[in-house]
């Protein structure tokens, strides 16, 4: 077949002719040097592309450079000249953007890593936390680019969104994302030394002191109840959130009234602490005796003194038969594991009752930064704000420390029962409302007018 003169400008391209079989027309630039083996080739359905026609270890070989006229003559030529770069290396480009289609999403590295890593290496809890960021934050962040394409900008452009609200959580994400990508280096998946996340500032974390305050516990109270299932038979009333699992409710109700760790009501398997067993409840005495928690090598076991509100809780609680925790998972058998996400589903309920209530958005209260842990805090919280000291209030949260121990010693747990009622009594109003701390407030406030106005009457008198 005769070879074609060639053609320059796009006008040329366009007026090219489908044939009965495909054919290539090389492409000539009026101006400058043209590329060796740049054609534009045209299909007998008149599809045309530009194509590069080389050879490599003796064999023909041609690379698609792009469809005509997405790609202009310019970018063909582009694409053609850098081809040739490679080409001389001893590289073939047709290889390599074969293996650009099929290189590993993030997505994909993200089940490998879970699968090869963090299944098999837990490590005193990490693993869950780990999935629990990977699924909320570095999946919906990362998750669609090619491993080797994640930059560093990448990365610190998810850290950043992080840091400014939750500098914990931003340092945490910036950890899975080291250990993970340090793996797809071991894996081949990246250059070795190109880990996106090395490098990467770590946030001021500032000493966490966040508890509830009254008016943050009412509201809690009020999402909760919102939460609850319906009876059953009964129709439940319109306008309620869809009901949350009441293992779950009943978990952070048990958490505030108690001033419990997470891990002693369900658990840690990395710690090897079980979950909160029934036989571990001695409802008649009024504690919980746990053999097992995370100081128990400083203080032995622990005596958890129980409010009436925390008894009554548990003694309406059913026990599932055949399974022998307190706070039952969907397992048969076991206890709850995931308390995480029915947290964020209360904590949202929280804005949502009152964005529907219609409060204004400065009385408002906000609690999408409390953490589970945070429910221990503001146990102890309560305590302080009701006069107790804070060694007394450590002794109830079973901290290890001698002055707690001396507590124990020499007044038993009868003072500490005393003051988890008292302790507890007051969550318990704030939570059901039967303690208005707003109305309160108004009556101190006025308690201290009355004391002015007698005080002024004395010394007018005088």
């Amino acid at each position: 077949m005769a070879k074609s003169a060639g053609v320059s400008t796009k006008a040329e391209i366009e007026a090219l002719l489908p044939k009965a079989t495909t054919y290539p027309v090389p492409l000539v630039p009026k101006r400058g040097e043209g590329v060796r083996g740049l054609y534009v080739q045209v299909t007998p359905a008149g599809f045309k592309s530009f194509v590069l026609r080389f050879r490599l270890l003796g064999r023909q070989k041609t690379l698609t450079l792009g469809a005509f006229p997405d790609t202009s003559i310019e970018q063909a030529t582009r694409k053609a000249l850098a081809s040739w770069n490679d080409i001389r290396d001893g590289k073939n480009p047709s290889e390599q953007k074969r293996d650009e289609r099929k290189a590993s999403t993030v997505k994909e590295l993200v089940g490998r890593f879970e699968r090869e890593h963090l299944d098999i290496n837990p490590g005193k809890g990490w693993a869950d936390e780990s999935k629990r960021l990977l699924k909320k934050h570095i999946l919906p962040a990362l998750g669609s680019k090619r491993v080797k394409d994640v930059e560093p900008s990448d990365v610190a452009e998810l850290l950043f969104r992080l840091r400014e609200n939750t500098p914990t959580l931003a340092n945490r994400v910036r950890s899975v994302c080291s250990k993970m990508f340090a793996k797809a280096e071991l894996w081949g998946l990246r250059p070795s030394g190109s880990n996106p996340a090395r490098g990467q500032d770590r946030a001021d974390e500032k000493k966490k002191d966040r508890h509830l305050s009254d008016r943050e516990i009412v509201a809690l109270g009020d999402a909760l109840r919102a939460l609850d299932p319906t009876p059953e038979g009964n129709e439940r009333p319109k306008g309620l959130p869809e009901p949350e699992d009441p293992q779950a409710l009943l978990a952070i109700r048990l958490l505030l009234l108690t001033g419990m760790r997470k891990s002693e009501l369900i658990g840690d398997k990395a710690r090897e602490i079980p979950a909160l067993a029934w036989t571990d409840v001695d409802l008649e005495a009024g504690v919980l005796r746990l053999a097992h928690h995370k100081t128990v090598k400083k203080v032995g076991a622990r005596l958890v003194p129980l409010s009436a509100s925390a008894m009554a809780h548990l003694d309406s609680h059913d026990e599932r038969l055949g399974n022998p925790h307190v706070i039952v998972g969907r397992r048969r058998g076991e206890s709850l594991v995931n308390l995480q996400d029915p947290w964020e589903t209360i904590r949202k309920t929280v804005t949502r009752l009152q964005e529907k209530a219609k409060v204004p958005k400065k009385a408002r209260v906000n609690i999408e930064d409390v953490t589970i842990h945070d429910l221990r805090r503001s146990f102890a919280s309560v305590g302080a704000r009701l006069g107790y000291p804070m060694p007394f209030i450590a002794g109830l949260l079973g901290h290890a420390a001698d002055s707690v121990t001396e507590i124990y010693a020499c007044v038993g747990t009868d003072p500490l029962h005393e003051a988890a009622e008292v302790i507890g009594a007051r969550i318990a109003g704030l939570l059901d409302g039967s303690i208005n701390p707003e109305r309160e407030a108004a009556e101190r406030q006025k308690a201290k007018e009355n004391v002015r106005k007698a005080e002024g009457v004395a010394a007018h008198g005088a």
